[in-house]
């Protein structure tokens, strides 16, 4: 787990631990129901990419998300998942077994040089309720720099998280607002920077890398 730096949050959950990444995994869609349309939504755009395109997802966890895009695209070329997790990961290739698309990375997104462990460049790169592991949202300006980076032209990116639950300190480091999502994506070169569905606080966004 990456070293926290002053004013980050520190982590609630022990990422390490099978037990609690099982638990997450088993709890996630009872806490948060509404995710599963998010989920479709993304694989709605995802499957209206050139047949052979390429995939990355960051913040992986359980494979979720990667499972209902692998159901809904056959054409994929590959579906990368990356995580800083090795519990996650292991569920995730149980899930994925089989989708021979499918390959997983550990890595943290949170590192300088996690765009060395992913490969070539991609044609989408997705996240989904995970970009607040960063642990303060000061660090996700320089995550959509390298993201953009990664990307092939035309690419397109999909980033859905949590708005902030409240005005407490911890939140308001953690979850970013929608003009700063958007403003954050700007920043590091996207265009047609938009909110394509906003549910019970998460909101997901796209942008498109055109340069």
């Amino acid at each position: 787990m990456d070293a926290l730096h002053e004013q980050d949050v520190p982590y609630g959950n022990d990422w390490d631990s099978a037990a609690e990444a099982g638990a997450y995994g088993e709890a996630a869609d009872r806490a948060r129901p509404w995710r599963s349309e998010i989920r479709d939504h993304i694989a709605a755009r995802v499957a209206r990419l050139a047949p052979g395109a390429r995939v990355l997802e960051l913040g992986s966890g359980p494979g979720l998300l990667a499972h209902r895009v692998l159901q809904r695209c056959p054409n994929l070329e590959t579906y990368t998942l990356m995580d800083f997790s090795e519990p996650m990961l292991a569920l995730s290739r149980e899930r994925l077994a089989a989708f021979p698309a499918a390959s997983f990375v550990l890595a943290s997104f949170k590192s300088e040089d996690w765009t060395h462990h992913v490969g070539r460049r991609f044609d989408c790169v997705v996240s989904m309720q995970a970009v607040h592991e960063l642990r303060h949202k000061r660090h996700v300006p320089r995550l959509y720099e390298q993201i953009h980076n990664v990307l092939s032209v035309p690419g397109l990116v999909l980033v859905c998280d949590h708005t902030p639950f409240d005005d407490s300190p911890r939140s308001i480091a953690l979850y970013m607002t929608e003009q700063e999502q958007q403003q954050a994506l700007a920043d590091a070169g996207f265009a047609n920077v938009h909110v394509e569905l906003t549910i019970n606080g998460l909101m997901l966004n796209a942008g498109e890398r055109a340069l």
